[in-house]
């Protein structure tokens, strides 16, 4: 359900960045990969709450006409890349309650953003933000979701190619963490006098 989500609002970010841009275009295709990953991190943390309330996202995107939501997010992404301490002391309170993320996700502000058309507001807003629970999603599955958003080309170009947990134990379990376990196991026995 999640992957036809992430498809749906693809495509629909397809159509709207097609108003006015090339989607063949290196710089739109990196773009839309990018926002889909934004968004759908928003969806997740909205969920979750881990970027502060319960749906602050959501109330962000239903406060604001469709055509005021790419000036919106393009804001909201500098505030999220900006750690509290180092924010204008004039912030308004409706994005000073969104908290920083480090890491580099919102870092890249050359990312375009669509105009957003109505479809594509209700979409996020309904279907995937009222009409789906995020937060029962496995952050696993995240990386095969984004991948599959990715064209091929892309995808070779990064390297980026998603690993599942199994293939992962499969390499690190003989490396370490089969030695790390039995270590945990032997001080778990020891007696505490």
């Amino acid at each position: 359900a999640a992957g036809d989500l992430v498809a749906k609002i693809y495509n629909e970010l397809s159509k709207a960045y097609s108003l006015h841009a090339d989607l063949n275009d290196e710089r739109i295709q990196k773009s839309l990969n990018m926002l889909i990953v934004r968004l759908v991190f928003l969806l997740y943390t909205d969920d979750t709450g881990i970027l502060g309330s319960n749906d602050i996202f959501q109330h962000f995107l239903e406060r604001r006409e469709a055509q005021d939501i790419r000036q919106g997010l393009i804001e909201l992404f500098r505030v999220l890349n900006t750690p509290e301490d180092d924010r204008d002391e004039f912030l308004s309170e409706e994005f000073k309650q969104f908290k920083y993320v480090n890491g580099g996700m919102f870092s890249d502000e050359s990312v375009v953003i669509p105009q957003f058309t109505d479809e594509l507001q209700r979409l996020i807003v309904e279907d995937a933000g009222r009409g789906f629970n995020w937060s029962s999603i496995s952050p696993t599955i995240f990386g095969a979701v984004f991948e599959s958003t990715l064209n091929p080309e892309t995808r070779r170009e990064g390297g980026m190619h998603y690993t599942s947990v199994e293939n992962i134990h499969k390499v690190i379990d003989p490396l370490f963490l089969n030695d790390l376990n039995k270590e945990f196991e032997k001080i778990r026995d020891i007696s505490v006098v």
